[in-house]
C-alpha cells in the first residue's frame, strides 16, 4: 500500500509498505537429501515488514528524489555443510531465527548545467545487521546423529554481507548538437563485509578466553577497504536516413564506447566470506585463512544499435 501527496506541480512526497511471508527454500529445509530424509525442525515461513518515504522534485533543470527505507525480515533459516574440527566429522549446522535489518537512505540527482553539459549524483547509505541471536542444530552429515541442539550463535549486531554498504557515485555528461556524448563516472564504494562464519561466535568457539585480544580476533567480523573508481563512456549516433534517403522507417545507427575502472583499481573486494572451517584447539584464526572476490580492472566493452522508430 502506499500513499503519495502532490505538494505542487514539481514537489511530491510519498510513502510505502510492505508486509508478506515468504516460503523457505528446498536446500534450507532439508538438511542432508542425500543421505536421509531430514528437516529443520525450526522451518517456518520468513516474515517481512518493510516501509519507505520519500521526496521527489521534477523541475526543468533538476530531478531530485530522495528515499529513506526500513525493511524487517523476522524467523529466517540457513543450512551449511562443512567439515567441524571439534566434532572431527562433516557436519549439517542448521540454522534458524535469523533475524535481518535494512535501513537507509538513497539520493539520485540530475541537473542540467546548460550548454549541453549536465552532472548527477547519486547516494546510497545503508546499514543491514542481525537483530538477534541465531540457534544452531548440528547433525552428523551422513547419520541421524544430533551433535548439538539449539546452540546459540551471538551474532546480534553483525552486518549481513553481500556487497557494499554504502555507495557514491558523481557524473559528469556533455551532450553535443552533433549527436555525439560523453560521460564520466567517479565511484566509491564502502562498508564491504565479509560473511562471518557462525560457529566461531559460540561459547564453544571463544572458550576459554573469556576476555582480550584473542576473543576480540575471534569474535570481530571483517571489513574490506573503500574503494576508488573511474568510468569514462562516449557514444555517437547517426540518422541513416539522411545518407539513404530511400529508407521509409527512421532508422538511427548508434555507438557506445565505454571503459570502466579506468585507473586500473586491483584491489576491489566485491564480497568475502569467513571459511567454515574453524581450528577449535588452537584458535589460530588465519589457519583456514577468509576468501575474497575481486571485481575486475580496466575493462571495456563497446555496443552498436540499429534502431527503427
Amino acid at each position: 500500500a502506499g500513499a503519495t501527496y502532490k505538494i505542487n506541480g514539481r514537489n511530491y512526497v510519498f510513502v510505502n509498505a510492505a508486509t508478506e511471508t515468504r516460503a523457505p527454500l528446498f536446500e534450507d529445509v532439508f538438511i542432508s537429501p542425500r543421505t536421509r530424509n531430514l528437516t529443520n525442525p525450526n522451518a517456518t515461513n520468513e516474515k517481512i515488514m518493510a516501509f519507505e518515504a520519500g521526496y521527489l522534485l521534477r523541475a526543468p533543470k533538476t530531478k531530485i528524489r530522495a528515499t529513506a527505507y526500513y525493511t524487517q525480515m523476522n524467523d529466517g533459516i540457513n543450512n551449511l555443510t562443512f567439515y567441524h574440527e571439534d566434532y572431527r566429522t562433516l557436519v549439517n549446522y542448521s540454522l534458524s531465527n535469523m533475524d535481518r535489518r535494512h535501513v537507509g537512505l538513497e539520493i539520485g540527482a540530475d541537473h542540467n548545467l546548460g550548454k549541453g553539459y549536465s552532472a548527477s549524483t547519486a547516494i546510497a547509505i545503508g546499514q543491514y545487521y542481525y537483530t538477534d541471536r541465531m540457534n544452531a542444530i548440528v547433525t552428523a552429515d551422513n547419520s541421524s546423529a544430533v551433535l548439538a541442539n539449539n546452540e546459540t550463535i551471538y551474532s546480534k549486531n553483525f552486518y549481513v554481507a553481500g556487497g557494499p554498504q554504502s555507495a557514491y557515485t558523481l557524473g559528469l555528461r556533455y551532450r553535443a548538437k552533433k549527436f555525439w556524448n560523453a560521460y564520466l563516472n567517479l565511484n566509491y564504494f564502502d562498508k564491504i563485509w565479509y560473511d562471518f562464519n557462525p560457529a566461531r561466535r559460540t561459547i564453544s568457539g571463544v572458550a576459554p578466553y573469556s576476555e582480550g585480544a584473542i576473543r576480540e580476533a575471534i569474535i570481530d567480523q571483517l571489513q574490506a577497504s573503500g574503494q576508488f573508481t573511474m568510468d569514462i563512456s562516449f557514444g555517437k549516433s547517426w540518422k541513416l536516413n539522411n545518407y539513404f534517403p530511400a529508407m521509409k522507417k527512421q532508422t538511427f545507427f548508434l555507438v557506445n564506447l565505454g571503459v570502466n575502472n579506468v585507473l586500473n583499481n586491483t584491489n576491489i573486494i566485491t564480497n568475502g566470506y569467513e571459511q567454515l572451517r574453524f581450528d577449535f584447539a588452537e584458535k589460530n584464526i588465519n589457519k583456514f585463512a577468509p576468501k575474497a572476490y575481486y571485481g575486475f580492472g580496466t575493462n571495456y566493452f563497446i555496443n552498436f544499435t540499429l534502431r527503427f522508430n
